[in-house]
């Protein structure tokens, strides 16, 4: 772990959840009222997700470790989806934006030279 790791992961980790509450505004059968709760909660679920890439010790390949992190990491936004009115569908898509998210910060990570060590 080194600090441009931390901070170039944290910070496409918040691009990321600027990006996925700009992109979830489109998504969906029933269109979704963002509060200022839910808008913070989506950008820092990203984040987090980004900084826990940064500081994560666990050597796998690059791509499987930001898939997993970014789906485990995103299991505390999904479930609450389960209750919406999208229910299974918003849970299975939260996930899979879940993976995806960590899969690009990761990447983005690499792009600026901050590997994996």
């Amino acid at each position: 772990m080194t600090g441009k790791r931390v901070l170039a992961c944290t910070l496409f980790g918040i691009v990321a959840g600027i990006l996925c509450w700009l992109g979830s505004q489109y998504m969906g059968k029933t269109p979704i009222v963002f509060t200022t709760g839910i808008i913070l909660g989506i950008i820092l679920n990203r984040a987090f997700i980004g900084f826990t890439l940064g500081i994560s010790k666990w050597r796998t390949n690059w791509a499987f470790h930001g898939v997993v992190i970014g789906l485990v990491g995103t299991l505390p936004l999904s479930v609450y989806a389960l209750d919406g009115p999208n229910g299974l569908s918003g849970f299975l898509l939260l996930e899979l934006a879940g993976g995806v998210w960590g899969f690009l910060i990761e990447l983005g990570a690499l792009a600026v030279g901050a590997k994996k060590k």
